[in-house]
């Protein structure tokens, strides 16, 4: 008896909490690119990426270290590791670390990509 007296106010507090951490619905609207498209930052900018070994890298011809959280994108959109295009020359559109200016995140650019790029320079 003693037990249905104590197990009655923690079931009606379990209750109202669980009641009280239900989060209310959020509604979010996201833009897609075009098919074929990616959202590059406008910050971005063009160049010729070779990775050396990393984290050592060069953005058209001048040295360059890759950031600890660098990202490397294929024309796919894909993230590949930077050591599977070692001593490649590579077009590319790339973001520094704003305080390092250390290599951030760099895309593989496809074709119209790449002239879209030179078309905007």
């Amino acid at each position: 008896m003693l037990s249905s007296l104590v197990a009655a106010p923690l079931l009606a507090a379990a209750m109202t909490c669980a009641a009280q951490t239900t989060l209310p619905q959020v509604q979010t609207a996201v833009i897609a690119p075009k098919v074929g498209q990616r959202p590059f930052p406008s910050h971005a900018q063009f160049g010729i990426l070779r990775i050396d070994q990393v984290p050592n890298a060069q953005i058209n011809g001048q040295a360059i270290r890759t950031a600890p959280g660098f990202r490397l994108f294929s024309p796919d959109n894909k993230l590949i590791f930077a050591h599977t295009v070692q001593s490649q020359e590579l077009k590319v559109a790339y973001v520094l670390e704003a305080s390092t200016q250390w290599l951030l995140t760099a895309w593989i650019l496809t074709p119209e990509e790449l002239a879209s790029f030179k078309a905007k320079r």
